[in-house]
């Protein structure tokens, strides 16, 4: 496969895996499991006349927290792997991933500030407007800590492999002996 032709596959197949692990990040949280099943139950409960339509929602985002970082990891290793140079690739889906984190930080700051000053009666006093807040930050602490989360291991993925592309040849020096070349086999013992 042409050099130009395998850039552009890991370029595409990178990019789409950065943009889907900051969207699965948002379904898994979005599942509840036994620790948030109180919290899930006391935020649906005035929705339960809507019980089909629910019960189909919850699937979907059932499938979604299995099959989207799912595909974000196959998508970044495939592309990784396609790449001509792979340390390059690596490093760009590490800086992606930090930048899809911090989009989803983004998106979760602007949506607590749309959502409570968007509530009607939060204008007039009716709605309290910090127990409001503290609402919001409670559904969505799971999406704050995984924003940090994909924000931490991008950046340091991203950062390891451009430091052994740029001083990896200083551990490849030490490694071989003096006097040896790199390409030379150790020498034999005699009987």
């Amino acid at each position: 496969m042409p050099r130009r032709l395998r850039n552009a596959l890991s370029t595409a197949l990178i990019a789409l895996a950065c943009l889907l692990a900051p969207c699965g990040t948002p379904a898994v949280g979005a599942v509840p499991g036994p620790a948030g099943t109180g919290r899930y139950v006391a935020a649906v409960a005035p929705l339960a006349h809507e019980a089909d339509r629910l019960g189909k929602g919850h699937h979907v985002l059932d499938v979604a927290a299995f099959w989207l970082p799912l595909a974000a990891v196959v998508f970044a290793v495939t592309g990784i792997a396609v790449a001509a140079c792979r340390r390059r690739a690596v490093t760009a889906a590490g800086v992606g991933t930090a930048l899809g984190g911090a989009l989803l930080a983004l998106s979760v700051v602007v949506g607590r500030r749309l959502t409570v000053t968007g509530l009607p009666g939060a204008v007039d006093g009716a709605v309290d407007g910090p127990a409001a807040g503290a609402v919001y930050d409670t559904l969505t602490a799971t999406l704050r800590t995984a924003s940090r989360l994909l924000v931490g291991l991008g950046l340091a993925v991203a950062l390891a492999s451009w430091l052994t592309g740029r001083y990896g040849h200083l551990l490849r020096r030490r490694r071989t002996p003096p006097g040896a070349t790199v390409g030379s086999a150790p020498p034999r013992a005699r009987p």
